[in-house]
């Protein structure tokens, strides 16, 4: 008898034991998970397509007439558009732009005054491809251009005479560019670019009696390279469309 006590005690101890170590997982807290949030916004620069407008530009254009020094910086504004395609590594770019206004500058000339007031037009079409080294909000781009030129100029008058003239030119180009973009707000950014241009123009200019510009004309054709410098080609306001990724 006094065994089987014992051993009803020696059991019933266990039993303490074993129930005092197990715990209930239902019963067990754990801390609400936290998710870190981001710091900065990120935009997505992956776009099929991107307008561009022409916002201002600061840029040389060829030679009128037969200066003797090179074509002075013109200003222009609101007065190109850009069409861009992505394909995920190079952007192809087709543009237009066009500048129209009185212009004056130095000449000198046998029978001519040494200032020259006129009408100026050119306008200029262009091809070619950009590739961005980066693909953040801010992003430095290289690439180069081809294109055709036509420009016109006509005289109101050499100073101190009477004679007028008109200047017609058509160049064939090539503009090797660079240019750095930013991204103000998801898909409007803001650029600017400088360019070198290399021309190859055909020149006729038309000398006349008079501003009727009729009769025959004093008349000069050439063909010639030349090479003009835009500091600023294009400050544009561009939106982007058509998510790559979607």
């Amino acid at each position: 008898m006094r065994y089987i006590l014992l051993c009803v005690f020696l059991l019933c101890i266990g039993l303490q034991e074993l129930t005092a170590q197990v715990t209930r997982i239902d019963t067990v807290a754990y801390p609400t998970p936290t998710i870190p949030k981001k710091n900065h916004y990120h935009f997505n620069t992956d776009y099929w397509y991107t307008v561009a407008l022409r916002v201002y530009a600061h840029e040389q254009f060829p030679q009128l007439l037969n200066q003797p020094s090179a074509q002075p910086y013109r200003n222009s504004y609101l007065n190109g558009i850009m069409l861009k395609i992505n394909d995920n590594q190079i952007s192809y770019r087709l543009q237009a732009a066009h500048f129209n206004g009185d212009v004056s500058f130095d000449y000198e000339c046998e029978g001519c005054g040494p200032v020259v007031n006129g009408k100026f037009r050119n306008t200029a079409l262009k091809v070619g491809a950009e590739k961005s080294v980066s693909y953040s909000r801010f992003q430095p781009y290289f690439g180069g251009d081809i294109g055709f030129m036509i420009q016109r100029f006509f005289t109101k008058g050499y100073e101190n005479t009477a004679v007028f003239a008109e200047d017609n030119k058509n160049a064939a180009l090539f503009s090797p560019f660079i240019g750095l973009k930013l991204y103000v707000a998801p898909r409007v950014a803001i650029g600017a670019e400088a360019n070198f241009n290399m021309a190859y123009t055909y020149q006729k200019v038309n000398n006349y009696a008079d501003d009727s510009f009729t009769g025959v004309p004093d008349q000069t054709k050439r063909y010639r390279w030349e090479y003009f410098f835009a500091p600023v080609a294009a400050v544009t306001l561009q939106y982007s469309f058509g998510l790559i990724n979607q």
